[in-house]
């Protein structure tokens, strides 16, 4: 019987790639990323001491927010955020969470993602609110944005929303990522367009800075190896879910060609 894979092990290899990587963190989520709060437990270990941000299922995820109080994760982003209504809701949903919660180790940061042109067309509106004020950051996801728009994830057209959307947060004072049909071939020049703090992949973020420029596709390809790994590693620690994990390692494989990204070393 072969060994399982430990916690200890993965953190080791987290700590390898922050170290020789221009790595902010992990990220990941009830959402799309369909994790139960025992494997983001374990993301929260494997991470440290790097932030760990957690997307929730909803603006107002309620039960979501109280667990990620309970692991103490780093950062509470919300998705499919469109206007300021549903902003406002979050930011008191977790309020009202954090009232009722006794004994909470840390408060979390709050994001949001951006990722419909419903979103962007009402962003003006959002940033002049009040809950803008309490959050911390602001994801753009590409993916889901062009969707909306039908269009490609690197359409001129979706590029430049993007790029003008991150100007008018960072000028609010936020922090912004941009995720979103990222892959080895291309993300130097597209992510040189963007003047986001960080771009991510669906569970690393990435500094986007001159140390990331010079290096982006090393930087990407080993984010994804890393990926490749957690998703072995999640497939053998949690076997009820082996198939989804397995079905996502192939998903990245198909979307980014594993067999070139297995050529490709890392300098």
């Amino acid at each position: 019987m072969s060994k399982h894979p430990s916690t200890a092990t993965l953190r080791q290899q987290f700590l390898e790639l922050k170290n020789n990587f221009p790595v902010a963190g992990l990220k990941t989520g009830t959402e799309i990323e369909d994790m139960g709060f025992a494997e983001i437990s374990e993301m929260h270990e494997i991470c440290k001491p790097a932030s760990l941000t957690v997307k929730i299922g909803g603006p107002e995820a309620r039960r979501d927010m109280r667990e990620s109080l309970a692991i103490g994760v780093d950062v509470i982003l919300a998705p499919m955020v469109e206007t300021e209504y549903a902003l406002s809701n979050f930011v008191a949903a977790f309020d009202e969470i954090c009232s009722e919660v006794h004994h909470v180790h840390k408060i979390p940061k709050l994001a949001i993602n951006l990722e419909t042109s419903t979103a962007m067309q009402n962003l003006d509106t959002m940033i002049r609110s009040s809950a803008f004020q309490r959050l911390s950051q602001v994801t753009i996801g590409r993916g889901d944005l062009s969707k909306s728009m039908n269009l490609g994830v690197d359409d001129n057209e979706v590029i430049a929303i993007t790029a003008s959307a991150l100007k008018k947060i960072k000028n609010a004072g936020k922090l912004t990522s941009v995720g979103g049909g990222w892959n080895v071939a291309s993300v130097a020049s597209t992510s040189s367009k963007f003047s986001s703090t960080t771009i991510n992949t669906r569970h690393v973020a990435l500094e986007n800075n001159s140390a990331f420029q010079k290096n982006a596709e090393d930087s990407l390809y080993a984010a994804l190896v890393f990926e490749v790994k957690l998703y072995d590693y999640f497939a053998i620690r949690f076997p009820e879910r082996k198939t989804f994990y397995l079905s996502r390692k192939k998903v990245l494989a198909q979307r980014l060609g594993l067999h070139e990204l297995q050529q490709h070393k890392p300098a």
